[in-house]
């Protein structure tokens, strides 16, 4: 791993003494923590590196495993780094930042592969694309809301609890971000109404400019004291703001011209340029997913005859760049926001030949199957919770091929199961690192019948 590595040692005795025990971390888990043995029982710790030899203490004790806190470093792994971030310990965000960046590839390209274990024969699975960059890559921030006696305090939680972490500087977010957020924290200090907030999000543009922000209310606040936290944001110098009763409540107040983000996907013919409203989902990390879209795209094979179904659509961001290939494309999104974006970047970018349906993707691809409708390629990218409920109703509609984008490789492992029941095989897999510093991972799997 080059220069991220320091210090070495070697496996411990596994003794315990006084209620502490000795550990080495072998491996990392999905769900970000450090898996060891002791005593021939599977030990899992937070914020340690593969290597590490550390003191630790059980907090849970299973019948199966144990959830340890470590209590001391002993000798770290060889890819130990600082983590540089004085929250580190504390905050519940970047699980990974104490590991080398070579490392996190290294043990997320190990937990793909375990996932697509009982898959991979006749597949091609291809090494995972690192992030550029890996650090300073987020262009929006989900924080909660905690009151004070003043106003209200802004961050995030501690890992495993609702204690809030007040973050100055995080090493994920762009300076200018953190500016804004900076701006944010002090002037929520001193507004009282912001008491009645539950959760603020913050976004940008891809070119740094432009903040947006989406302000959602508590289930017991007063719908005033969210218009009034908006008009108070004003001096801000926010692009918009949407405030709302909740995550999906009505919107209680809308504050300046335009609450939205824009960013560019390659396609056939240069570039599509994209909006997303504060509360339409984007990819994290824009400058990764600027590569990721037309590699997906060109994974499916698409030609000028060819009818696509797109579950989980979102703003268009695989949407467009498809149906600059293909005869039509169907385009299926639960989400308002999301659908009405979808729409405005279709005309905007004078594309023409998609099908809009403001439905959940379960429904819609019943209804489809229902009326008899046939895709030659289908291309999902659901949320974390996956794709379960739809799959069999996918298989009716009869694809050649599946192009599966999964950001929760738990459940991309038992939709493959099943997708492998209903007669498709795995051809092409790959992981993409959307989520450096963390354990998350993005994964393009192509599934062909037969």
């Amino acid at each position: 791993m080059g220069d991220d590595r320091q210090g070495g040692g070697k496996r411990p005795s596994g003794r315990t003494t006084g209620g502490l025990f000795e550990l080495q971390i072998d491996r990392l888990a999905w769900g970000g923590r450090g898996v060891g043995r002791h005593r021939g029982k599977v030990v899992f710790v937070s914020k340690v590196v593969p290597g590490d030899r550390l003191l630790a203490r059980a907090e849970k004790v299973k019948a199966s495993f144990t959830e340890a806190r470590m209590v001391g470093l002993l000798t770290p792994g060889e890819d130990r780094v600082d983590p540089r971030c004085p929250w580190f310990a504390r905050c519940g965000g970047c699980q990974w930042l104490a590991a080398g960046y070579s490392r996190q590839v290294l043990e997320k390209d190990h937990i793909l592969r375990s996932a697509l274990r009982h898959h991979v024969e006749g597949a091609r699975i291809d090494p995972i694309v690192r992030a550029a960059p890996p650090q300073a890559y987020r262009h929006r921030g989900d924080f909660h809301v905690r009151p004070t006696l003043s106003g209200a305090r802004l961050g995030f939680y501690e890992e495993g609890s609702h204690r809030l972490v007040e973050v100055e500087g995080c090493l994920l977010f762009s300076p200018g971000f953190d500016a804004a957020l900076g701006r944010m924290r002090s002037l929520l200090a001193k507004i009282p109404e912001a008491r009645g907030l539950e959760r603020i999000t913050l976004a940008h543009s891809e070119d740094g400019t432009g903040t947006v922000a989406h302000l959602r209310l508590r289930p017991d606040g007063d719908a005033g004291a969210a218009r009034c936290c908006a008009e108070q944001m004003k001096p801000m110098g926010l692009k918009g703001i949407v405030a709302t009763g909740g995550r999906r409540g009505p919107v209680l107040q809308w504050q300046g011209g335009d609450p939205h983000i824009w960013f560019h996907v390659p396609d056939s013919h240069g570039e599509l340029r994209l909006r997303a409203e504060i509360r339409s989902f984007t990819q994290a990390h824009l400058a990764m997913n600027r590569r990721l879209v037309p590699e997906a795209v060109a994974w499916l094979g698409l030609s000028k005859s060819d009818r696509v179904l797109d579950l989980f659509s979102g703003v268009g961001n695989f949407t467009l760049p498809m149906a600059t290939r293909c005869k039509e494309v169907v385009a299926v999104e639960g989400s308002a926001t999301a659908c009405a974006d979808a729409r405005f970047n279709a005309e905007g970018n004078g594309v023409a030949n998609v099908v809009h349906m403001e439905e959940e993707a379960a429904k819609a691809a019943a209804h489809l199957a229902g009326q008899g409708a046939a895709f030659d390629a289908i291309l999902l990218d659901p949320p974390r919770g996956g794709a379960a409920d739809l799959l069999q109703s996918l298989s009716r509609l009869a694809p050649t091929r599946i192009l599966y984008v999964s950001c929760n490789i738990p459940s991309l492992g038992r939709d493959l199961d099943q997708l492998r029941n209903l007669g498709y095989r795995l051809a092409r897999a790959q992981g993409w690192d959307m989520f450096p510093q963390t354990y998350g991972l993005e994964a393009l799997c192509l599934l062909e019948k037969g």
